[in-house]
């Protein structure tokens, strides 16, 4: 890795320093505009879902009707919420994966050598399984 601090290293820095911020701005801008965009639109349908059930209420001959009405927009609103709320949570989650990436910054691949023991390790397990896999049998044969 090259740490010598040159003009080009350090535009390039900046380069990337201001692409991130640029991209991470936009992504929050889009998330608090669906935001808006989610609640505004649950909320007029319950304003208006709860006008239609006052005028049931009104247009009701019994109390058992004006209830049973009442009734069907509290359930209304009880799903309306909760759909809002799992948008608006897997909307949130998005939004911290995306800027997760934005300023995560990008990994240094592995050297080569580093890969050599992960592939000793498992050429050391295999002796292991083998003479498992042999007791296994010679207690299968005694039995």
């Amino acid at each position: 890795m090259n740490t010598q601090m040159t003009p080009e290293s350090i535009k390039h820095f900046f380069e990337q320093a201001s692409k991130a911020y640029a991209d991470g701005w936009k992504t929050q801008a889009e998330y608090v505009e669906g935001l808006v965009r989610r609640n505004t639109k649950c909320l007029t349908e319950l304003a208006d879902a709860r006008l239609m059930s006052y005028k049931e209420m009104s247009e009701a001959k019994t109390f058992n009707q004006a209830f049973e009405s009442n009734l069907a927009f509290e359930e209304k609103v009880r799903e309306e919420l909760v759909g809002l709320q799992e948008a608006n949570t897997r909307s949130w989650e998005d939004l911290v994966k995306n800027l997760k990436t934005i300023y995560t910054p990008a990994q240094v691949a592995p050297k080569a050598k580093a890969a050599a023991p992960k592939k000793a390790k498992a050429k050391a397990a295999a002796p292991k399984k083998a003479k498992a896999r042999a007791r296994v049998s010679k207690a299968k044969k005694a039995a």
